[in-house]
């Protein structure tokens, strides 16, 4: 088979060479009818994933590859993002600025003006890198990616009635936690491979609700969590703001942290973040993500859990005066640039993709409103445990490595005595913080959190020590920090968070109470675990470094 792999690292090292005016198109209609996209597990589904595979292998063929051109595979991938190593995608850092105009010159050279391969490169030079994400832009750029992407598809496969089926993961604790069979299937032909198996996949767990170890390959049936992908809470918001933020590394649907945030910001982490992760390999890093197949029927299905809050009563733009939660002129305003189905650069309003009707599709169905008794598990403020008093503890210099590290929390130079449980003290939460978090390398599975878990205990989601999972799908690995994608200048926070690294706060007052009210915790020294949950080599590598850990009223 035509693998993604190579297509990358021959593009990256091709080019002839010069700069060219771009050719800048007004978005036109879609050819084809409004059209339902269906649920890819439905008959209809079954056979647009079928002409999905014949677009695929369009866009991939090498002759439109070598240097890439707008409707081929490479291209539409690195419009979301370009890695910097293109021989090891899954574990590069991306590219922006000045060192993605550099790989962009690499690739294209200086070809004589209004040439064909002038217009492709100048349309690389507008359109490459520029997915937002921790951005209030969050849904309806990738909404417009799609948009242009599967118009391509039609034109490629010269199938108009193609829409894009979504991977409706998160509908039950079965199968649709599992990689749909189309793309884990490996063709016995080996004249007539299936383009959509991609074998740089991670780890699932043998069950949807996550009982064991992290340790059944994806391409072998493997389970992401339900806990982690339902889309509950995203929807269980009127507000679409505050988004995501670049100093958010956690993922937990029922963190405060997580529940502060808007529509927009509650999608962005979970389900979006955590099926990145959760599948692995290419799509657990930002800038190799695109080049797996499953990418697009993962973002359809957020792109119908955004129209499906869209629909909602009482869903409201709640517009506001901060890069989270933005004015709304400048929200609707935002420009992007992609191409259509003819190669032609298309400059369009992000605030035009509100709607789906205003771009020719819909839904078969759209996901129906939360129960108010099961939507008020996810709205902020709900009451709190009786906290458990601990006096402020911290660490230092901790750094995680594979099979998992630990370290204990010693009482602050200036704290008093840890204090026994005793009568509620108010409703102030006991808080673990994770400060100057820097990514060394990513790791085979997603990192859980852990308190005073008995040595030689197996990690398992859930259990009577976990106490949250830590989000690196937007970790950069050329910074170890997190990515800045937003070239506007809209996230001001950026340059001195990136100095410092992220930082992750987590509830733990239940944890605690629990803990102390059943003997497994004296009240004294904390203890921190953090680790992958199995099929990890210990010590073979450094994941992750943390300037401090603490426990702070």
């Amino acid at each position: 088979m035509w693998h993604q792999r190579e297509l990358s690292r021959r593009s990256a090292l091709l080019g002839t060479a010069a700069a060219a005016t771009s050719l800048l198109i007004k978005p036109e209609r879609s050819w084809a009818a409004t059209a339902s996209r269906p649920d890819i597990a439905s008959s209809a589904g079954q056979h647009m994933v079928d002409i999905y595979a014949e677009a695929v292998k369009a866009m991939q063929n090498p002759a439109i590859n070598y240097p890439p051109q707008p409707q081929s595979w490479t291209f539409q991938a690195y419009i979301h993002a370009v890695p910097l190593n293109p021989f090891d995608p899954a574990n590069s850092g991306g590219l922006r600025g000045q060192s993605l105009k550099t790989r962009i010159d690499e690739i294209y050279g200086e070809p004589a003006a209004h040439t064909p391969q002038a217009e492709w490169k100048a349309a690389a030079e507008k359109c490459w890198a520029t997915c937002q994400h921790s951005s209030p832009y969050f849904t309806t750029w990738h909404r417009w990616y799609l948009y242009y992407f599967e118009r391509i598809c039609r034109k490629l496969s010269k199938r108009p009635e193609f829409v894009l089926p979504y991977w409706n993961y998160g509908s039950d604790t079965g199968p649709s936690l599992q990689l749909p069979q189309q793309f884990i299937t490996v063709s016995q032909d080996s004249t007539q491979p299936n383009v959509l198996f991609f074998d740089d996949r991670g780890l699932g767990f043998g069950d949807g609700q996550a009982t064991g170890q992290q340790n059944v390959a994806m391409n072998d049936g493997g389970y992401m969590p339900y806990s982690f992908v339902q889309y509950g809470p995203a929807l269980s918001t009127h507000d679409m703001f505050p988004s995501d933020a670049s100093n958010n590394v956690v993922v937990d649907p029922t963190q405060p942290g997580y529940l502060a945030f808007g529509h927009t910001g509650r999608l962005e982490c979970a389900p979006h973040d955590n099926v990145h992760d959760y599948v692995g390999g290419w799509m657990g890093n930002v800038p190799s993500a695109a080049g797996d197949p499953i990418f697009y029927m993962h973002h359809c299905q957020i792109d119908r859990l955004y129209a499906s809050w869209e629909a909602m009563s009482g869903s409201a733009y709640n517009w506001g005066t901060t890069p989270a939660e933005p004015a709304e002129q400048s929200w609707k305003s935002r420009p992007a640039s992609f191409v259509d189905e003819n190669g032609k650069l298309v400059q369009v309003k992000l605030g035009d993709a509100v709607n789906t009707s205003a771009l020719d599709y819909s839904y078969d169905q759209l996901v129906p409103p939360a129960r108010p008794a099961v939507a008020s598990l996810f709205t902020a403020g709900a009451p709190r445990v009786a906290p458990v008093a601990v006096a402020a503890m911290e660490t230092k210099n901790f750094n995680v490595q594979s099979g998992g590290s630990t370290t204990v929390l010693q009482p602050s130079s200036n704290a008093a005595p840890p204090t026994a449980l005793s009568a509620p003290s108010g409703n102030a939460p006991q808080t673990l913080v994770l400060k100057g978090i820097k990514l060394i390398r990513r790791p085979r599975a997603p990192l859980s959190v852990f308190i005073n878990m008995p040595k030689g205990t197996p990690p398992r989601l859930h259990n009577g020590f976990y106490v949250g999972t830590l989000n690196l799908f937007n970790f950069d690995l050329g910074t170890g920090s997190v990515m800045n994608h937003d070239d506007a200048g809209d996230h001001a926070d950026h340059a001195d968070h990136d100095a410092a690294g992220a930082e992750a706060r987590f509830d733990v007052t239940e944890v605690l109470r629990r803990q102390r009210a059943n003997g497994v915790w004296d009240g004294g020294p904390v203890s921190i675990t953090i680790s992958t949950l199995g099929a990890d080599v210990p010590a073979s590598a450094t994941y992750i470094t943390i300037e401090s850990a603490s426990i702070v009223p």
